[in-house]
């Protein structure tokens, strides 16, 4: 009986200090899972961690914030002249945004220059015009992405006025395509 006792005290006791000393390891990592020793970073290693973001064949990040293969395929280079154009056009639905820069349009322009698109010439010109600062035909440069994206809802009607869109712009939460 004393024997039966003395086994329970013991693996109790174990039980209890391992529940200890996990609780003690889960508290002192911080809320990304890494510990907050920073002599811990002398003894991981990084070989073939990638630290800066992914160059595209034309040497330029991509701009949009996403790890995608380059060259873009044709699906996502309109995805993203699509997402673009929302900033410039009325529609009764957009489920996507990405705020319209000059690196952005440099990029894209960029990628039409390293692969071959069937509708290369239409996002050339509608790229080279918003370069320009040309967004008078915003709403044709819309829904010919959004044709060629087999679009049944959310056809551009109309150019945003500046305050309209500037509102439409705040009221972006987070990028997306």
């Amino acid at each position: 009986m004393l024997r039966k006792k003395s086994f329970t005290i013991i693996v109790g006791s174990v039980l209890l200090l391992t529940a200890i000393g996990v609780y003690i390891a889960v508290g002192s990592l911080n809320n990304t899972g890494t510990t907050e020793d920073t002599n811990l970073t002398d003894v991981v290693s990084t070989a073939g961690v990638e630290t800066t973001p992914p160059q595209t064949k034309t040497g330029k990040e991509n701009p949009f914030g996403e790890n995608v293969k380059t060259p873009l395929s044709e699906n996502l280079i309109q995805q993203y002249i699509h997402a673009m154009s929302h900033q410039k056009v009325k529609a009764d639905e957009k489920w996507s945004y990405f705020e319209i820069t000059d690196e952005r349009i440099d990029y894209l322009l960029s990628q039409l220059e390293v692969n071959k698109y069937k509708h290369e010439q239409t996002y050339n010109e509608i790229l080279v015009r918003w370069k320009e600062g040309d967004f008078s035909d915003a709403v044709g440069d819309h829904n010919a992405v959004w044709k060629m994206r087999n679009g049944n809802i959310g056809r551009a009607t109309g150019l945003l006025s500046t305050k309209e869109e500037k509102k439409y712009m705040e009221s972006q939460k987070r990028e997306k395509r």
